[in-house]
């Protein structure tokens, strides 16, 4: 400033020759302005540079607390009353709410204000009205020794040194102030999770005196805010102070009482919670599409859903405490796991019912046969009496007829098929006279120069060993058997079909999602809305606190 002032008087006066009267008066303006602000500077300058002076007469700041300490006694204040202690707080930061533990962590500036005449230096020649005095003055005089009586863990800051301001007035009124870090319980309710709304609590006591002694009570403004809380996954929409008497052995304690109420902000749950499981719920009703016979991909598509639920819904539960009572997501996720899992009983209803109508069909074509025939073949002059049961079918059990070497042989009169024969045509060929009626051969043990294979519906012989059996003296005896036949009893399930429980069920389990949606979100979010409109919008806009 001195620089612009001496600038401006030394370098518009050689200006002036050139300049006209318009231009002098502009630049006698400008010089006016620079002094003024040159004044001003200077007299804030003084007045902030230095603190102020006790008078001559009158004790220092260290002479007064030399006084006051040296006929001071640590006792409690004298008074006919008990001496009441006043409490603010002023919240300087909050972390968010931990579900596992049921706390939550704040900072604030606690601070207590009460009256001790032992303290007063009024009738002293003090140059100031208070004193600001080091914090290790107060293991010097009786504090009311105020608590957190609910803390889980309660630190005092220190940065470097410990964060606590102690302030004497000359009337002996003692204001302490203490930067805490508080660990303090929240009573959790889950019932609504994740559209709950938590309380959490602090509680100040005095530790040493009851409410003979000492009497605590709020300030005019008990609770403020420095700046706007905001935390991650709540919005603190509310609190309040209380004041309560709680009895002990000892006699009544004084309870001062700060309750907030947090609201959990469910946007992170719709994103990652709710939605995923409508597509999951989704993706199951595409088994509907498909045809009944194509059982794999339709069971996979449901096994595969009902994966996906169940490893959500447990990803959610680990960051969850262990309670006993159902909570909201509790109710929808087993609520969409019983959707999955009533496509998969869809999917079995659907595959009892395709078995039943094949296993009907195959009972009416059973039907439809004739009877079965039974050959008992004996060959006589045997090792032995070992005698083998081949049960023929006419249409499917069927003799291959074989040539010397080894190929098929087709009968003329077209009894067999691809080179095979059946019973009845082996009888016929055997006795040509015999009527075409079921035969029961009867023969002995085969050596080796008869080759015979047995298998489960067919019996192959060579055209020499069925020579060989005719020319040998077959024993042939007709003995009729009936065939066994498959139920084809309709069953209860039979008038349903596949396809019309499959366009059932595409219809109905998207109306019993839509219903249970209906119900489910009326029933959780009724309830918050009513709470919203209860809560007041502006409880938590406190002023900061005056400097």
């Amino acid at each position: 400033v001195l620089l612009l002032h001496y600038n401006y008087s030394n370098f518009f006066p050689p200006l002036l020759s050139s300049f006209s009267s318009h231009s002098y008066v502009l630049c006698s303006t400008m010089r006016a302005v620079s002094t003024l602000l040159l004044l001003l500077l200077s007299l804030a300058a003084l007045s902030r540079g230095k603190r102020r002076k006790c008078l001559e007469g009158t004790m220092s700041e260290g002479a007064i607390v030399s006084a006051t300490m040296a006929n001071y006694t640590k006792m409690l204040p004298e008074s006919e009353e008990a001496v009441k202690v006043h409490i603010e707080m002023h919240v300087q930061d909050m972390g968010s709410l931990n579900e596992i533990s049921s706390d939550f962590e704040i900072d604030i500036l606690f601070t207590q204000l009460w009256h001790d005449s032992a303290l007063s230096f009024g009738h002293l020649p003090a140059c100031k009205k208070n004193i600001t005095m080091e914090s290790r003055f107060l293991n010097q005089i009786w504090t009311p020794n105020t608590c957190l009586i609910n803390s889980k863990k309660t630190m005092i800051h220190a940065s470097p040194t410990d964060n606590i301001m102690f302030i004497l007035y000359e009337n002996g009124t003692v204001w302490v102030n203490h930067r805490l870090s508080v660990k303090a319980p929240c009573d959790l309710d889950l019932r609504r999770f994740p559209f709950d709304v938590q309380r959490c609590r602090i509680i100040f006591e005095s530790y040493s005196h009851n409410s003979e002694e000492v009497e605590l009570v709020w300030m005019e403004v008990p609770i403020t805010f420095i700046h706007y809380i905001q935390l991650p996954d709540f919005d603190m929409v509310e609190f309040k102070v209380l004041k309560r008497n709680l009895p002990y052995p000892n006699g009544q304690w004084d309870q001062l009482e700060v309750e907030f109420t947090f609201k959990r902000r469910y946007g992170f749950y719709i994103i990652q919670a709710y939605v995923p499981t409508y597509l999951t719920i989704i993706v199951s009703w595409v088994s509907f599409c498909m045809e009944p016979k194509a059982l794999p991909a339709r069971t996979t598509v449901g096994i595969s859903s009902l994966l996906a639920l169940t490893f959500q819904f447990g990803n959610i539960l680990k960051n969850l405490p262990r309670v006993s009572y159902v909570k909201a997501m509790d109710v929808w996720m087993l609520g969409c796991i019983s959707f999955v899992f009533g496509t998969m009983l869809e999917l079995a209803f659907v595959c009892y019912i395709t078995r039943c109508q094949n296993s009907s069909r195959w009972g009416k074509r059973s039907e439809r046969r004739p009877a079965a025939s039974t050959a008992r073949v004996v060959r006589n002059g045997g090792m032995g009496s070992r005698r083998q049961h081949l049960l023929l079918d006419d249409e499917t059990s069927t003799l291959p007829m074989m040539n010397g070497n080894g190929n098929g042989a087709h009968n003329g009169n077209g009894s067999c098929r691809d080179g095979t024969m059946t019973a009845r045509s082996i009888h016929e060929v055997i006795h040509p006279t015999s009527s075409p009626s079921p035969v029961h051969f009867h023969m002995s043990t085969f050596d080796s120069s008869t080759p015979l294979s047995i298998d489960q519906h067919r019996l192959c012989l060579s055209l020499d060993s069925q020579i060989g059996l005719h020319s040998s003296g077959v024993e042939i005896s007709p003995q009729y058997h009936p065939h066994p036949r498959v139920s084809s009893t309709p069953g209860c399930f039979m008038r349903f079909h596949p396809e019309s429980v499959d366009k059932f069920s595409i219809v109905c389990f998207p109306l019993a999602f839509t219903l249970f949606n209906l119900i489910y979100w009326w029933h959780y979010l009724s309830k918050t809305f009513e709470e919203n409109f209860t809560m007041p919008a502006n409880a938590f806009h406190s002023p900061p606190p005056s400097s």
